[in-house]
């Protein structure tokens, strides 16, 4: 018998907001909030990926996630990894990616943060495009990496296009 409580349950149903015929499709915890100021954002970056044919769950935040047994059933991957109890936003092809945003116009104190917010929650992550060059961006990610920060991909979402900025190709 599990120690965990499930008084912290929430909706578990989903629809599939998008689907194409070379088999991608975007699907949607109903529990998620559509009016959030980052679903558009996600569902864009969720678009992309479907569009090349991979499966994209856009997943939910669980409020005690380790209290809660529907945690388990949807980051059961998780577990051992240091982002157990975490909730990353999205499961694509099976591997969580966190989406970060941003709100204030300081490009270079935005992607500091957006990368900091994001490696909480997952080593590939996905940026809103903040206005700095792509030297800079790859920069700052070298030096956390040499800090000893694992990272696996950094993708930078803009409009309705996604462009890989890293991939780690070392495996650290």
């Amino acid at each position: 018998m599990s120690n965990i409580t499930n008084n912290h349950h929430i909706d578990l149903s989903k629809e599939i907001m998008y689907q194409f015929t070379n088999g991608g499709k975007v699907v949607v915890y109903n529990s998620i909030n559509r009016t959030s100021t980052d679903f558009q954002r996600i569902i864009s970056c969720a678009v992309f990926f479907a569009e090349q044919g991979k499966q994209v769950i856009l997943t939910p935040k669980f409020n005690s996630p380790l209290k809660n047994e529907q945690y388990h059933e949807i980051y059961h991957s998780l577990i051992g990894t240091k982002y157990y109890g975490k909730c990353p936003d999205l499961c694509i092809n099976g591997i969580f990616y966190e989406h970060e945003g941003y709100i204030v116009n300081n490009p270079k104190a935005n992607f500091s943060n957006m990368l900091h917010r994001g490696l909480k929650q997952s080593n590939r992550i996905i940026i809103e495009k903040c206005g700095l060059s792509e030297r800079i961006m790859k920069k700052s990610i070298r030096d956390r990496i040499k800090a000893g920060v694992f990272i696996e991909e950094i993708w930078v979402h803009e409009g309705s296009q996604l462009t890989l900025l890293f991939k780690n190709t070392e495996g650290q």
